[in-house]
This record gives structure tokens, sequence and C-alpha cells, in this order.
């Protein structure tokens, strides 16, 4: 599969997941699906990426409720 079908199979599926988890949460699935859609990862780079959107994610979750 070439990056641009699955570029464009991300950002076609955008809209679905803002009517189920609503704006923000879609903004940030949407832009990881594009980070880890446009090039293969290591397991060290796949490992600290997965801790850096965990701790966004905490922090948001925190700042939000």
């Amino acid at each position: 599969m070439s990056d641009e079908s699955e570029v464009g199979i991300v950002l076609a599926n955008a809209p679905r997941l803002e009517r189920a988890f609503g704006r923000e949460l879609a903004v940030v699935i949407t832009l990881a699906s594009l980070y880890f859609s446009r090039r293969a990862m290591s397991a060290v780079s796949l490992t600290s990426t997965l801790l850096a959107m965990a701790l966004v994610l905490q922090a948001w979750l925190k700042l939000r409720g």
C-alpha cells in the first residue's frame, strides 16, 4: 500500500472520528495516525512515541476533568 493511499484512508475517516470522540480527541487520533502512516518505525522510536502520546493524553485528561 502506498503512502498516499494510507494518508487518504486516515483523512477519509477523520469525520467519523470527530463524531465518535469529539473534535479535540479526533485531532489527536488523526495526527497520530498520519504520523504512523508516513514511515516505518523502529521499536525504540515506537516506544518513545507511545510514551509521549500517553503523557500528552494524561495531561489533557487531567486538565479537562
